[in-house]
């Protein structure tokens, strides 16, 4: 059985503890964000990141983001991210960005879906950050939709498609959603992007530059 909960009814340390709990049991949560709500488990546990996978019908080629609390954490995960990684984290974390850097296989493969490579991104919303606190781990995290099925944030979306499906479900404002946040890529030469989002503008690509 899902549980449900409505992010403005329960105390935020009540919602963190409850779902943490679920992620260190190997559960998936449905979740708000600073954009697209995302799905998602822990980062260091395989079979979830499977049936994250299998639940979506995503791709294995496709990678997930991987979710950090801060940018500290993420030179945990990656070989020696170069010195850009610090201006842009500094600029735009938390945020709507999200950067790919070389992976330094602390965590699965899987999860960049099979490559060397992580997206990583801090969002600008504290539930998640604080759930990712209090796991200790990443979460990898990707778009609360099925695969090829355009994402919503409309509750009666979110509850056909998840409801029964993954083991918790907190819901957040039922609108409609934001565009997904933008993807660069600091491990090719020069650093590209990889998916423009609500992050595009005229300071990212001076730096970029």
């Amino acid at each position: 059985m899902t549980e449900i909960i409505f992010e403005k009814k329960i105390a935020e340390e009540v919602m963190v503890e409850r779902a943490v709990k679920v992620l260190d049991a190997g559960g998936i949560l449905v979740l708000p964000t600073d954009t697209i709500p995302g799905i998602g488990c822990r980062a260091d546990n395989h079979e979830a990141v499977l049936k994250l996978f299998d639940l979506k019908d995503r791709p294995a080629t496709l990678p997930v983001p991987v979710i950090v609390a801060d940018s500290d954490a993420v030179k945990l995960y990656t070989c020696k991210p170069p010195p850009l990684f610090d201006k842009l984290a500094a600029r735009y974390w938390p945020g709507a960005l999200t950067i790919v850097l070389e992976s330094n296989g602390t965590i699965d493969s899987l999860v960049g879906g099979g490559s060397a490579t992580l997206g990583f991104r801090v969002p600008d919303h504290r539930l998640v950050r604080s759930i990712v606190r209090g796991l200790k781990v990443p979460l990898a995290l990707t778009s609360a939709n099925p695969h090829n099925v355009r994402p919503s944030a409309l509750h009666d979306r979110l509850l056909t498609w998840w409801k029964n499906e993954v083991d918790m479900i907190i819901l957040g404002r039922s609108t409609a959603p934001l565009p997904p946040s933008t993807v660069i890529d600091l491990t090719s030469t020069p650093p590209g992007i990889l998916r423009e989002g609500i992050v595009v503008d005229e300071e990212l690509r001076k730096l970029l530059t």
